[in-house]
C-alpha cells in the first residue's frame, strides 16, 4: 500500500540503516526500518529526514503492525526548506513532531493528527511564527484527542463564562465560575485567569508573556490527561531560540 507521511524523529539502527518513526494519516505512528539510507546516493534519503513530507511504499499486515516496516519506495514531496532555515520555526516544528511522536498512538485520530500537523508545517514554511501560533496549536490538538478543556462554559452549572473562568477544575473537565467556586480559593493566579478568559473568546490581542502562560497551561493539561511528555526537549529549545531572539 501507498500512504503520506510526515517524519517525526529517527535514530541509527546500523552504520547504513535508520530506523524512522512517522506519522501515516491512515496507519498512525509507524516505525519503519530504513536500509542503506545514510549511503549518500540512496533514493531513501532525503525523504525520510525529520519533518520531511513524504509518501511511501509498504507491505503493511494489521496483525504485525508493531513490527519493523521496511519501505519499498519513499518519495519526498516537501523537505520545507525555509522553515528549516528559520531557527525559531524550526524549534517550533520540531516540538510539533516530539508532541505527536508522545501522543500519535491511537489509529482513529491519525487522519486529523496528520492534517493538522501538515497545515502548520506548510505555514510555517510561508510564515513567521506568530505570538498565538503554538496556543491555537495546542488547543486544537487537545480538540482533536478529545482532552480539550472547557473555558467558555463552567463545568460544574455550565453557565457562559462571562467575564472568564474563577478556576481551572480539572475533574470537572475545565473552568468553573464565581458562583460554584463559592468562598473557595482559585488554584490560580487571576491575570492568568483573565489571559484564559480572553484567549477562549478568541482575542488574539494580548502580550507575548499571556501567550507563553496559556501555552504552558496547554502543555501541562495535555501532561496530566496523556501521561507521556516528560521531558520535553524540544520545548526547552523552543524557550531557548526565544530567548535569542530578543
Amino acid at each position: 500500500m501507498k500512504t503520506q507521511i510526515i517524519v517525526l524523529h529517527r535514530y541509527a539502527y546500523s552504520d547504513s540503516s535508520w530506523i524512522v518513526k512517522a506519522l501515516s494519516p491512515d496507519l498512525g505512528i509507524l516505525s519503519l526500518l530504513v536500509k542503506g539510507a545514510k549511503a549518500k546516493n540512496s533514493p531513501f534519503r532525503a525523504g525520510i529526514d525529520p519533518l520531511a513530507y513524504s509518501e511511501i511504499e509498504i507491505r503493511y499486515n494489521k496483525h504485525k503492525a508493531s513490527s519493523l516496516i521496511i519501505p519499498k519506495e519513499v518519495c519526498l514531496r516537501n523537505y520545507f526548506p525555509k522553515m528549516r532555515s528559520n531557527l525559531q520555526n524550526l524549534a517550533l516544528a520540531q516540538f510539533m513532531a516530539e508532541i505527536m511522536l508522545k501522543l500519535g498512538r491511537d489509529e482513529s485520530h491519525a487522519a486529523a493528527e496528520f492534517k493538522w500537523l501538515l497545515n502548520n508545517l506548510e505555514y510555517l514554511e510561508l510564515h513567521s511564527v506568530k505570538e498565538n501560533s503554538l496556543s491555537l496549536w495546542l488547543q486544537k490538538l487537545c480538540d482533536i484527542l478529545g482532552y480539550a478543556p472547557m473555558l467558555s462554559k463552567c463545568g460544574q452549572c455550565e453557565r457562559e463564562l462571562l467575564h472568564g473562568p474563577a478556576d481551572l477544575w480539572p475533574a470537572l473537565g475545565g473552568a468553573i465560575c464565581s458562583d460554584c467556586l463559592g468562598a473557595r480559593e482559585s488554584s490560580y493566579d487571576s491575570l492568568f485567569l483573565q489571559e484564559l478568559g480572553s484567549f477562549a473568546k478568541g482575542k488574539n490581542d494580548l502580550q507575548q508573556g499571556s501567550w507563553q502562560r496559556i501555552e504552558s497551561f496547554f502543555v501541562g493539561h495535555l501532561r496530566a490527561h496523556a501521561g507521556t511528555l516528560e521531558n520535553l526537549r524540544s520545548w526547552d529549545w523552543v524557550l531557548e531560540t526565544r530567548r535569542l531572539a530578543c
